[in-house]
């Protein structure tokens, strides 16, 4: 029983874990780069990198445009997946961030990881996951549909 209670605690404690950071992004410019925005919304220093490598940016989902049906569909893309255990070694040199301040990254999304799923030339719209549970202890950061003609 003890056990349980425990169990269900950490759980709920768990579940309560308040986000310290926000993000944002900026859409897709025409070079292929990306802005990655990032604000410390709590009271104490939080450690964010000092740069963010491109490779910490994941398509998750990518869709191409259908001229005759006039609709995007799915594609069979299926982004690696990297996994990081030490976030000075995956994500290089650290900062602080205070309350209140944030840091942007412009990262380049084209050509990258990403190239290889534009192989016709066509319309396409694509989400990225930002890995940044490494350093934030939270979810990692997706973002909206980004759009992109090849």
């Amino acid at each position: 029983m003890h056990k349980f209670l425990l169990v269900f605690l950490m759980s709920f404690l768990s579940a309560q874990q308040s986000y310290k950071l926000s993000y944002s992004n900026s859409p897709l410019s025409e070079k292929g780069k990306i802005v990655f925005k990032i604000k410390n919304i709590k009271d104490e220093r939080i450690k964010v990198p000092k740069q963010y490598p491109s490779i910490w940016a994941r398509p998750i989902t990518i869709q191409v445009y259908n001229d005759e049906k006039k609709e995007y569909e799915s594609t069979n893309y299926v982004s690696d997946d990297i996994d990081c255990f030490n976030t000075d070694g995956c994500f290089g040199k650290m900062t602080y961030l205070k309350k209140n301040q944030s840091r942007e990254y412009e990262v380049e999304i084209i050509p990258g990881r990403i190239s290889r799923a534009f192989k016709e030339k066509k319309k396409y719209r694509f989400k990225l996951s930002f890995d940044t549970y490494a350093f934030s202890g939270c979810n990692d950061f997706v973002t909206d549909w980004l759009y992109y003609q090849n």
